[in-house]
């Protein structure tokens, strides 16, 4: 008799060759190298031959593999919608939550509301993923991702959370030695650029006069990441542009000195971004509700704490 074709096994073959390796596969899906190793070496056994050709780039599918791959592909749709559905039909919020998020947006956001929730509904689960990049979250099976701005794919949707300044930062030392109150002097300083989806190239700033400032020149240092551009500018690398959100808590912790401080930029916005079938699972919804609340007593005061 012959052994029926595994559910998951179909599921694991397709992750790998989306991801295009078992590595990547595992890193990209958070599953063991074991058994995605395990699932594919059970499918060739059952074709009787490899699905994947070897190359030193990686992973490319065989002639039987090619064969193979629709049925993966709609096996790991059915068992998606078929998770999804589970996960609706109670009003508990339960199951694992998926979410991405910057590390800067991870600690000060995400941490503190996944601490209420988790002890709120003892039985969801959390899974964050802290990147810079913010991936689509329907291609990367998550349920929610924080981006700064409004996304661009017109089949997510997306939830404001919080809008907040830019400001100017440096490092406390830099700060006793140099006169990062005077505009002049200012714009010549290094700047550390923050090369994310969502920040800008140029810096212009305004005060409550209406004086703007631009700072356009070349930056000395390009950080793919801000908590990166935080220990730069720590450590005496010029100064920076965040969210003042965060920057004005690493002030009142003396991580940071504040930079014209009368002068800031355009506001930006954070955004809770989500495929539609998500948006009625409760784990999700409760989540979203938490951290509105959270950010919302952040953005009226910058006080961490939990709001009332």
């Amino acid at each position: 008799m012959r052994t029926p074709v595994g559910l998951d096994d179909l599921r694991y073959f397709y992750l790998v060759a989306e991801a295009g390796g078992v590595s990547a596969a595992a890193r990209r899906f958070d599953i063991s190298k074991a058994t995605l190793s395990r699932a594919v070496a059970r499918l060739e056994d059952q074709a009787k031959g490899p699905l994947f050709d070897r190359l030193s780039t990686g992973l490319q599918l065989t002639q039987a593999g090619e064969a193979l791959i629709e049925a993966a592909r709609q096996a790991t749709d059915a068992g998606s919608t078929a998770e999804e559905l589970l996960r609706t039909v109670t009003e508990e919020p339960q199951g694992m939550l998926r979410i991405a998020a910057s590390a800067l947006s991870g600690q000060y956001l995400v941490g503190p509301v996944l601490a209420r929730l988790t002890e709120d509904y003892p039985k969801v689960t959390a899974h964050v993923s802290v990147t810079a990049s913010g991936p689509d979250p329907l291609a990367e099976e998550l349920d929610l991702v924080l981006r700064l701005g409004r996304p661009e794919e017109p089949y997510l949707i997306a939830r404001r959370i919080i809008g907040t300044p830019m400001k100017l930062y440096c490092g406390t030392d830099f700060a006793k030695s140099n006169p990062v109150t005077d505009p002049e002097a200012v714009s010549r300083f290094a700047r550390v650029s923050i090369n994310v989806p969502g920040a800008p190239a140029n810096w212009l700033l305004h005060d409550d006069a209406d004086r703007t400032l631009t700072f356009d020149i070349e930056p000395r240092i390009y950080a793919g990441d801000p908590t990166v551009a935080i220990g730069l500018v720590h450590a005496g690398a010029g100064i920076t542009l965040l969210p003042a959100l965060y920057g004005d808590l690493l002030v009142e912790r003396g991580d940071a000195a504040a930079v014209l401080p009368t002068y800031e930029g355009a506001p930006v916005e954070l955004f809770a971004v989500f495929p539609p079938r998500r948006s009625s699972v409760p784990a999700v919804r409760v989540f979203i509700d938490y951290l509105t609340a959270f950010a919302n007593g952040a953005e009226k005061s910058f006080d961490r704490g939990w709001p009332g």
